[in-house]
């Protein structure tokens, strides 16, 4: 088993200048143990830390330990979501400024990094909830 990321696992620096950026996902009692076990990078390849703490998920750089992400779970009836999250829009430190792609990565990292499911399956449990939304999909 893989030990659990914590703060002090991995260098690792605030977001200096966040950006809200509204989300909607949904996750299981099962899912949220995924999540809050986070992500220790074996080498600088994997790019990425991940760890939880307080009810939050930190994204990190692994080669710098720049904050780009962070995202609040919240427990709700139906296990635990995330409504939004904050994006670093320091340029220094991030060049990026388009929110949807910023979602698509928070995406990927979450469904690849820390569930180890295909990002499609994230955006299908969280918005197909009829047949006509699958068509529209």
């Amino acid at each position: 088993m893989d030990k659990k990321a914590i703060r002090t696992t991995w260098k690792n620096e605030p977001i200096d200048n966040p950006k809200r950026i509204d989300l909607s996902l949904h996750f299981t009692d099962t899912e949220f143990s995924k999540l809050t076990s986070g992500l220790i990078p074996h080498e600088m390849e994997d790019k990425w830390f991940i760890f939880y703490e307080n009810d939050w998920l930190f994204f990190h750089r692994s080669w710098t330990g720049f904050g780009l992400f962070k995202a609040q779970l919240i427990k709700d009836q139906e296990g635990y979501s995330i409504k939004e999250f904050w994006a670093e829009r320091n340029q220094v430190k991030y060049s990026n400024t388009d929110d949807n792609s910023d979602i698509e990565t928070l995406l990927f990292l979450i469904a690849e990094g820390l569930l180890r499911v295909d990002a499609r399956e994230i955006y299908v449990h969280n918005n197909v909830k009829s047949e006509v939304d699958l068509i529209k999909g």
